[in-house]
């Protein structure tokens, strides 16, 4: 009767069920995940997702489709215009950036074939020069001086929601370019799911402070950190972090990078560039936002599961054992209910 009893008891206390409630959760909740386009580089990366209360949002490329047009330009009375988008889409042309290659483009469309570029410079968050036909042209927020008709011009196209860039040679600023990126049809709709899972939302950008507020406003984000050079953003994501906030970030570009991967958990947009979707957890196969809400379901719903598992494991033993230990429990019922409990947790 001993023997009987201590085979039962040693049948009931083998952990399979507790040993199974983590890992086949992780493994089904990833598994998932890639059905849903969402590529998880750890399952410990579940459990982090479940924390998160704020979410920061890049803007371009990822609030918006990142795919920006020229639209106007504006030039003082003694600079012709031909010879400005030459000039300044020669210089964007070398660089990588969205609007230097909006430009680019955009001045390729109108003037034709773009001279070369030469001593290319691209000062991160500021701008790019560079020298063509012998004049040193520049292009962003490198001038001291800016006549108020270009100044006025660029206040203006803020106000409309585009992005203004200065451009000019020699030292002196002659125009005035102005970009527009257009919003996701998807980033309203993904910006209130978030907020439906208790996030809060975050738009962070290196856009002066009217364009970002325009954006915000047209996908319902109250909250805009604008003005940001590339290397503050991850300063950005410590400071909200030493708030006491669990803090995940949603990203594309290779100035994101380094923010994806300050954050609680970094989200990049599979669209985006190879840098980001290294330095992220989560990978976002389509570049769709929507995507972002249902990973932080996903995780919380693999979370629910484990902690559900595991409470049936442990009740099973906690009843099961001292029936056992008294002897009242056949080792082959024992076994049974021992397969079944491991076969109900998976």
């Amino acid at each position: 009767a001993a023997f009987t009893a201590a085979v039962a008891v040693l049948i009931i206390a083998c952990p399979c069920a507790l040993g199974l409630a983590t890992p086949t959760a992780l493994m089904v909740g990833t598994g998932r995940g890639a059905q849903l386009g969402i590529l998880i580089k750890g399952p410990e990366v579940l459990e982090s997702t479940r924390r998160v209360d704020t979410v920061v949002l890049d803007k371009t490329g990822t609030v918006t489709t990142g795919h920006m047009t020229l639209h106007t330009v504006h030039t003082t009375h003694d600079t012709d215009e031909h010879e400005l988008l030459r000039l300044t889409g020669a210089v964007e042309h070398a660089s990588e950036h969205p609007i230097g290659q909006a430009i680019a483009t955009g001045a390729a469309d109108r003037v034709g074939a773009l001279p070369a570029v030469q001593d290319f410079q691209n000062i991160p968050g500021r701008g790019v020069r560079g020298r063509v036909d012998g004049r040193e042209v520049t292009v962003g927020r490198l001038f001291g001086h800016v006549p108020d008709t270009l100044a006025r011009a660029a206040e203006q196209a803020e106000r409309d929601g585009r992005t203004a860039v200065l451009a000019g040679w020699d030292g002196t600023a002659r125009g005035v370019l102005t970009v527009a990126d257009t919003v996701k049809d998807t980033s309203a709709e993904a910006v209130t799911r978030l907020r439906a899972l208790g996030l809060h939302p975050v738009l962070l950008t290196g856009d002066n402070h009217r364009v970002a507020a325009t954006v915000a406003r047209a996908v319902g984000i109250d909250d805009v950190i604008a003005d940001v050079r590339p290397e503050d953003k991850a300063a950005v994501i410590t400071r909200l972090r030493a708030e006491g906030r669990t803090v995940a970030m949603i990203g594309d570009g290779v100035n994101d990078a380094a923010a994806l991967a300050t954050a609680d958990l970094g989200l990049a947009l599979g669209t985006g560039t190879d840098a980001a979707i290294e330095a992220g957890d989560l990978t976002l196969v389509r570049g769709d936002l929507r995507v972002a809400a249902d990973a932080i379901r996903l995780s919380r719903r693999t979370l629910t599961t484990i902690k559900g598992n595991l409470a049936w494991a442990f009740g099973y033993n906690v009843a099961a054992l001292p029936l056992a230990a008294a002897g009242l429990l056949n080792p082959m019922i024992a076994g049974a209910a021992m397969a079944f409990s491991s076969v109900f947790v998976v």
